[in-house]
């Protein structure tokens, strides 16, 4: 019988500082905190100055946000990374506005989140609206919404797509291997478990420097220190309307951390208390916060980072502490942070094929423990239906919308988790829908 029984990793339990940079590197290069600040900076055609100056700003805000969270709030293994839901309103108040305006609404969400944090008001809300059913349901759906993400962003890859494909499905096979390998009961097993993405990531960077896609030039040329600037689109400006629509953004935001924290709960067999969701969520809004005043962009609890753990079973916070140190030196250190950004995109999209799935496995894992009800079959496939209709909405259709709406249907994760919260609250159910089945 295969061996399935290789030990968890508490989020308790203390790593040496060797293991915590090394598990925390692989989730950093996972996350691809870049892609969050590259896609603003396509949007807004910044000058490569001002585009420079938001990727390393992005990563320090991401990596003091990390060890906030992870060292002294929800200390959980997360890594904060920009959050795509936030792409419609960060575009909409730069450009109706400034960066300025931007980054004055962000504090004032920030305050407003770490208030209602403080006053204990979401763990109610939390265990009112989003019962076990729910969280699985959602997991299940942030695994999905990535999916089409992954060959979306292969197929817009410069070049031939046929290459981009073939080295993302090399890196997908190696990531495959070694999880597979993990399971031998010998020191092949140990090595293979520890490292499998860093070691899928090498092959598959390797293969794609055969195709001439790996640059190094912009490490030479890079400098190896750099000083972080305080406010450096200028001093924040508050204006009503930009502060109301970021709080709601970052309440909207919640609810994709709050499925990333039930799947780390969920996988790791540790409970998801009231009090820690209630401290998760100070410590995003703090993360919000400090990241605010060197230009950063809002940050969420990453999914993917989910999908790494599920393969090394390492769930110990003192991982996201190393690689919260590793994303604030990158951000200090150009040099080290152009280093990573040499992983060609194609090799980073392979990684993120298996973690949508194993993202996406881990709510279904949750979900079946449930009897299958019609109204639980409504309550899931609906969130489904709704999580893959956000995804194909014509671009143009989105941004026709109330401002509002155009923020929440940019973001299928947000969509999914407000119909399945919604779904489950017009539902009544019975005693046969909270059956848990004993599976044997």
């Amino acid at each position: 019988m295969e061996n399935e029984t290789r030990r968890i990793v508490g989020s308790g339990e203390k790593l040496n500082i060797w293991q915590s940079l090394f598990y925390g590197f692989q989730s950093v290069l996972a996350c691809n905190l870049f892609l969050g600040p590259i896609v603003i900076i396509g949007i807004m055609k910044m000058d490569i100055s001002s585009a420079a100056a938001l990727i390393s700003m992005t990563f320090l805000a991401c990596g003091i946000a990390t060890v906030i969270q992870s060292g002294f709030f929800l200390k959980f293994q997360v890594i904060q990374g920009m959050s795509f839901a936030t792409i419609g309103a960060i575009i909409a108040i730069a450009t109706q506005a400034n960066f300025a305006t931007f980054a004055g609404a962000l504090i004032v969400a920030s305050i407003v989140l770490m208030l209602i944090g403080w006053s204990k008001i979401f763990s109610k809300i939390v265990k009112n609206f989003i019962p076990e059913l729910v969280a699985g349901t959602v997991i299940l759906i942030i695994g999905l919404s990535l999916m089409p993400i992954t060959f979306n962003s292969l197929i817009a890859i410069p070049g031939n797509p046929g290459v981009n494909f073939l080295e993302a499905g090399v890196t997908f096979a190696a990531m495959i291997v070694f999880m597979r390998l993990a399971h031998l009961p010998n020191k092949i097993g140990r090595v293979s478990m520890v490292g499998a993405v860093i070691y899928a990531i090498a092959i598959g960077t390797f293969v794609a420097s055969l195709f001439g896609h790996v640059d190094l030039s912009p490490v030479a040329s890079a400098p190896w220190f750099a000083v972080p600037q305080l406010f450096p689109f200028g001093a924040p400006q508050f204006e009503l309307n930009s502060s109301l629509i970021m709080s709601f953004i970052l309440l909207i935001v919640m609810v994709e951390s709050i499925g990333t924290w039930f799947s780390i709960a969920e996988m790791s067999g540790e409970k998801l208390e009231s009090d820690r969701i209630d401290k998760g969520v100070v410590g995003e809004a703090v993360g919000c916060l400090i990241g605010s005043f060197f230009g950063g962009l809002p940050v969420t609890s990453y999914a993917s980072n989910s999908g790494v753990i599920a393969v090394t079973k390492v769930f110990s916070r003192y991982a996201a502490i190393g690689g919260g140190i590793i994303a604030v030196v990158m951000a200090l250190c150009p040099k080290l942070m152009f280093l990573i950004a040499v992983v060609p995109s194609s090799v980073v999209w392979g990684i993120y094929g298996v973690i949508c799935i194993m993202i996406m496995m881990s709510g279904l894992m949750s979900i079946r423990n449930y009897s299958l009800t019609e109204r639980n079959i409504l309550v899931i496939g609906t969130t489904v239906l709704t999580t893959i209709g956000a995804t194909v909405l014509p671009p143009p259709l989105v941004q026709s919308m109330p401002p509002l709406l155009s923020y929440l249907f940019s973001s299928s994760i947000c969509v999914g988790a407000l119909t399945a919260i919604i779904m489950n609250l017009i539902l009544p159910a019975k005693a046969a829908d909270r059956a848990l089945v004993t599976n044997s």
